[in-house]
């Protein structure tokens, strides 16, 4: 039995998805929670991993039972067991040819900032405080993005991509209440990526750049012009498609 699981969590206190031998991981919590609720020894495939600080309010996950159950006893049983800050949201029994990770046809992230004159501190782990910001111009340079490019100066060092042509289907940024949120949906994502597309935008935000820079990185693949990362805790992995 193919099982499907649509999960949500807090990544403040996470080393990220990917089970690491030093440091907690979401990954590992969930597989932790399958053996003590079924004795099940399954290895959790995640769509992404996410990094560490990073959350997810729509993680998708897949893993091959043993067992045939319903989906809504291991939506119960795997929130009885779980930390407080992940949550199975839904369960549903998939083909046995899905994967969570090259099944997904698209990815929505969100990063969120602050705009508030000064900084509030219950949002410190929630969002990136910038102040004010031009975010009609920070549109703009996000819609830059749209279309088939290859971002490889939008990739740290470390990938294992064997490519980094991706296509990205629509990139905005807009206001929120309180916040700005640059909210992006593609086929797939480079080490860093939506990070490294959120400290450019954000020094367009301020005037610290026209956005030339972003146009030429496209074209050239210059890290250099688009050197600043936006640290993690303001990035949402919300949406995994797969049709």
């Amino acid at each position: 039995m193919n099982v499907a699981l649509l999960v949500c969590y807090d990544g403040t206190d996470f080393s990220g998805w990917q089970i690491q031998k030093n440091g907690r991981t979401v990954q590992y919590e969930l597989e932790s929670a399958l053996s003590r609720s079924f004795s099940l020894s399954v290895r959790v495939t995640g769509s992404g991993r996410t990094d560490a600080g990073v959350h997810a309010l729509g993680q998708t996950a897949h893993f091959d039972s043993a067992k045939d159950l319903p989906p809504e006893r291991y939506v119960a049983a795997l929130n009885h067991w779980l930390p407080g800050d992940i949550r199975v949201v839904s369960c549903e029994e998939v083909p046995q040819a899905f994967d969570a990770r090259k099944s997904a046809k698209r990815k929505t992230y969100a990063y969120r900032m602050y705009t508030g004159a000064v900084e509030n501190p219950l949002r410190r782990t929630r969002e990136l405080f910038v102040g004010p910001v031009d975010v009609g111009r920070m549109d703009e340079c996000a819609r830059l993005f749209v279309g088939v490019h290859d971002f490889s100066a939008f990739m740290s060092s470390g990938s294992s991509a064997k490519t980094t042509v991706r296509e990205v289907f629509s990139s905005s940024v807009a206001e929120e209440g309180c916040s700005v949120v640059f909210r992006i949906t593609g086929s797939g994502f480079l080490y860093n990526m939506v990070r490294i597309m959120a400290g450019a935008l954000v020094r367009v935000g301020k005037g610290y750049s026209d956005g030339s820079e972003i146009a030429r990185a496209l074209e050239n693949g210059d890290r250099t012009l688009v050197p600043d990362i936006a640290p993690p805790q303001a990035l949402y992995l919300e949406k995994v498609e797969y049709i």
